[in-house]
């Protein structure tokens, strides 16, 4: 028990150690870079920081997998050098019993990240949306959905538009059962058009079978003209493609809420791929984690003394590097349809368990 327990502690200590490095790291690139950003828009210096402060969390949780690798092959190569892997492999203690307590620790971090954690991340992106809203850059989604349908808004110079609909196509080019709603910039209520549908293209919302109400300034809840439609043309600068990119990315929501947000997408009749893959991502993060680990230590835990340990790291970090990149790749195929999301969440880490596990089991032979 006291061996195990040494091991645990070496391993959250180095672990620690990575995540200060890393995180001193991120806060050194992105605050160069928000300071410039926010430089035009004459920000109070300290709003950088801020805004840094409020991304960090969201590279942390991106790059977690290699820091827990990185935390690993620092372990056991530690332990390694100084004979001490030797000794408790002379004990009687095999590389599998010795992984036990890391791998466990591993898998009780990302119950941590994904149910703690992924909330206040969530939280964090939408702060950080909301402050950069604030210097006009990126902006406020123009698009909501909630239990009465979609909610979409547009401007001009002259006008607000608000639409709302009770569902849109797969890619949010034709909307159904729309209610259109104008008004002056100073929010006085001029127009409103009642139609079955409406399909976006070429610049302008087509909208079809419906009827088109003007109102009076002074008296808003009369209308001055009635005028039924079969088709009516209404210039937009939307693009489908903008309108699916406008809602909130699945990053943005808790873990807790994404089943329900799901449910919602499917019953407006957009995607739900993105939101699902995300979703299974973040339950699957205890397979990709414990697969880092078993890749810092299968290159580390041979003896010092064979030599070659210089090339043992190298191979562990392209190792890591390649698993990343190879999750990032299922990850994108998932997203489009050309593999199942659970193959993508799942497959890149039950892989690398798989091919880690075949190493340490060569190694305990011999």
């Amino acid at each position: 028990m006291t061996m195990y327990r040494y091991i645990l502690t070496r391993f959250l200590i180095n672990l620690v150690k990575v995540q200060i490095a890393f995180l001193l790291l991120v806060f050194v690139i992105d605050g160069v870079e928000q300071a410039q950003l926010l430089a035009p828009y004459d920000a109070p210096r300290l709003e950088a920081l801020r805004l840094v402060s409020l991304r960090a969390p969201q590279y942390m949780m991106k790059i977690f997998p290699l820091v827990i690798m990185l935390a690993s092959l620092t372990t056991f190569v530690g332990l390694s050098r100084s004979s001490e892997l030797v000794v408790m492999r002379a004990s009687g203690q095999s590389a599998i019993k010795l992984l036990l307590i890391p791998v466990v620790a591993t898998l009780l971090i990302a119950i941590f990240l994904t149910a703690v954690f992924n909330p206040i991340v969530a939280a964090t992106i939408r702060k950080t949306d909301a402050l950069l809203a604030e210097y006009n850059i990126g902006g406020r989604s123009l698009v909501s959905l909630g239990s009465t349908g979609i909610w979409l808004r547009q401007g001009s110079d002259t006008s607000q538009f608000v639409i709302q609909a009770d569902r849109t196509s797969f890619n949010g080019s034709i909307l159904f059962r729309v209610n259109l709603f104008e008004f002056t910039l100073d929010g006085q209520l001029t127009r409103r058009i009642q139609a079955q549908s409406a399909r976006l293209a070429d610049g302008e919302w087509l909208m079809r079978n419906g009827m088109d109400w003007r109102f009076e300034y002074s008296n808003p809840e009369r209308p001055i003209s009635s005028t039924p439609f079969e088709t009516l043309p209404l210039r937009t600068t939307l693009t489908s493609q903008e309108i699916l990119e406008k809602f909130a990315s699945p990053q943005a929501v808790s873990i807790w809420e994404l089943p329900a947000l799901i449910s919602r997408l499917d019953e407006a009749g957009f995607s739900s791929k993105r939101q699902r893959l995300f979703l299974q991502s973040e339950l699957a993060r205890g397979v990709v984690l414990v697969a880092m680990v078993l890749i810092g230590a299968g290159f580390s835990m041979r003896h010092a003394r064979f030599g070659q340990t210089g090339i043992m790291v190298l191979l562990a970090v392209f190792s890591a590097f390649l698993l990343y990149s190879l999750n990032s790749i299922a990850e994108s195929l998932g997203a489009t349809g050309a593999i199942p999301i659970q193959l993508a969440a799942w497959g890149p880490g039950g892989a690398g368990i798989l091919l880690t596990m075949g190493l340490l089991l060569h190694l305990e032979d011999g």
